[in-house]
């Protein structure tokens, strides 16, 4: 009896194994299945490749079909969604210590980003925060290029250009880094920047050429400073209820996807950080780059506020690795 029980017992795990393996991966994200344009999709589009390759099948809900940002977080930490790619502000939510890793100025790029990841544990630490209500965050898709300044004013060649400029920001901490800039913040949404462009509440903004592109804000834009103040990611996160609840092999087919999926993304950022320069500048947007010796006194006027805005002990975590 104890023996057949045994049996049917193991039986029943290996069948589920066997279901969870043929179950089609459910994926949502907020853009469009566009591989020129959405670093998102070209992230999706190469995970999902590899993972055909083993048998499994993804189901892709693109646009937002399956909730906006704060949806898909609740559904992906529920497990109704497997695979969701949102915003870093969605991580936030899951991991205080993440937001150490956006701060203006702490990384300057892509190459950076992923070396500081791999070095010091980050990754660990925001896993084991997000963990907590069922996120695990496997890695990041970057939408290419790096923050710079946008304005309508004036070009921006160094520090002291942007004294009493208004910008829009996201939050109050960016509210913070432009006042240390000797700049005033105003918390606009992003729906509404254009409208706040257009009216003079506020005269730029922080964002790659990428971002100006997709939201077809050219024409509401005449300059561009390059900073380097940081990439752009988007977050890359999986249900850990699906994800540990996958048998050996399937879940190191997922590992794999995953790697080519950033693979893929990586290749195309870096390609398209050049072309959406091109775009802005064939617009009519001036790029004026900084003056030599200018970009450290940004950096030095935001890293003198960074620990208003996190724990100084989230930013020793990685001081090591930002040489």
């Amino acid at each position: 009896m104890l023996k057949r029980l045994i049996a049917s017992t193991l039986a029943g795990a290996f069948m589920a194994g066997t279901a969870l393996a043929a179950d089609p991966v459910v994926i949502a994200f907020a853009g469009q299945e566009d591989l020129k344009n959405d670093a998102e999709y070209v992230f999706i589009h190469a995970f999902s490749e590899s993972l055909k390759e083993h048998g499994i099948e993804t189901v892709v809900h693109p646009a937002n079909t399956m909730g906006k940002e704060e949806d898909r977080l609740d559904q992906v930490s529920q497990g109704l969604i497997n695979v969701n790619v949102g915003n870093v502000s969605m991580l936030f939510k899951a991991s205080d210590f993440s937001r150490t890793l956006f701060l203006l100025f702490i990384m300057a790029d892509e190459e950076q980003f992923d070396a500081v990841m791999e070095k010091s544990g980050a990754m660990d630490r925001v896993n084991e925060e997000a963990s907590r209500i069922g996120v695990r965050v496997p890695g990041y898709a970057m939408r290419g290029g790096t923050l710079g300044l946008f304005n309508t004013q004036k070009p921006v060649t160094k520090l002291e250009d942007v004294k009493d400029m208004r910008l829009r920001a996201q939050n109050g901490d960016q509210i913070k880094f432009f006042e240390s800039w000797g700049a005033k913040g105003t918390v606009v949404s992003w729906a509404e920047t254009p409208q706040a462009l257009q009216t003079g509440v506020a005269s730029g903004h922080l964002n790659p050429p990428s971002t100006v592109v997709a939201a077809g804000q050219v024409d509401l834009l005449k300059y561009y400073t390059p900073l380097d103040a940081g990439p752009v990611p988007k977050v890359i996160m999986f249900s850990d209820d699906w994800y540990q609840s996958l048998d050996g092999e399937t879940r190191g087919y997922v590992d794999e996807a995953t790697r080519k999926g950033i693979a893929a993304n990586r290749v195309w950022a870096k390609e398209q950080a050049a072309y959406f320069e091109k775009v802005i500048a064939d617009g009519g947007i001036q790029i004026t780059p900084l003056e030599p010796g200018e970009r450290d006194k940004f950096m030095a006027a935001t890293r003198s506020v960074w620990a208003q805005t996190v724990p100084q002990d989230y930013i020793d975590v990685l001081s090591p690795y930002l040489q």
